[in-house]
């Protein structure tokens, strides 16, 4: 089994640096450039794809929608647990606005426990425990050679593959880039999962 994982393009407010949240910002026009590229690489490997899941929240399901109108893909699955993580109160806020006791209380989520929650909004834990479940539901569905896309946030693919899968480490030199192939496998023999590609980059297993 292997999934293509890719972040949504460009939106709107990762321009302006306003925290995304569930908030509905659309792509940009390089979002939607992005978007595009990405779908034709994916035509031009000539990947068949089994099935498409989406995030729900307006720049990824846009993200999904034009790289499927590449691929000739009619069918897109849009499931909520593929979201981005809920920034509750800080929703809509620019980063450069909060105070700097906001900001340390944001930028410790992902260094200390995982049961604090954000004030309206959802703990690391949280958004663990939904991706896993719709991760392993698409796994449960799917046949042992399906390949699957999914495309959702920087949050959807650092809580797989990081907290759910423990294969990239937790402190990554980099973080996963807009509308960048990452490879998820499973190898049919030990029944382990490998990244296999991250950010565009094929890794050495």
């Amino acid at each position: 089994m292997r999934f293509i994982l890719s972040r949504h393009g460009q939106s709107e407010d990762n321009v302006f640096k306003i925290i995304s949240g569930h908030g509905a910002a659309p792509l940009t026009d390089l979002g939607r450039e992005q978007a595009k590229s990405l779908g034709q690489k994916l035509l031009e490997s000539r990947i068949k794809f089994d099935a498409v899941y989406s995030s729900d929240l307006k720049r990824a399901a846009e993200t999904a929608t034009i790289i499927c109108n590449e691929l000739g893909i009619k069918e897109i699955n849009f499931d909520k647990r593929l979201r981005e993580g809920d920034a509750g109160v800080f929703t809509g806020r620019l980063y450069a606005d909060l105070t700097e006791e906001e900001q340390e209380f944001l930028d410790s989520l992902m260094r200390v426990d995982m049961d604090i929650k954000i004030p309206d909004g959802e703990s690391n834990l949280d958004n663990t425990i939904r991706i896993k479940e719709i991760f392993f539901e698409i796994v449960e569905k799917n046949s042992e050679n399906s390949t699957i896309l999914i495309v959702g946030h920087g949050g959807t693919l650092y809580h797989l593959l990081i907290k759910v899968l423990d294969l990239l480490p937790s402190k990554l030199e980099e973080w996963f880039g807009h509308c960048m192939q990452n490879i998820l496998e499973r190898d049919s023999q030990d029944d382990a999962w490998k990244v296999t590609m991250f950010n565009n980059k094929k890794l050495e297993i």
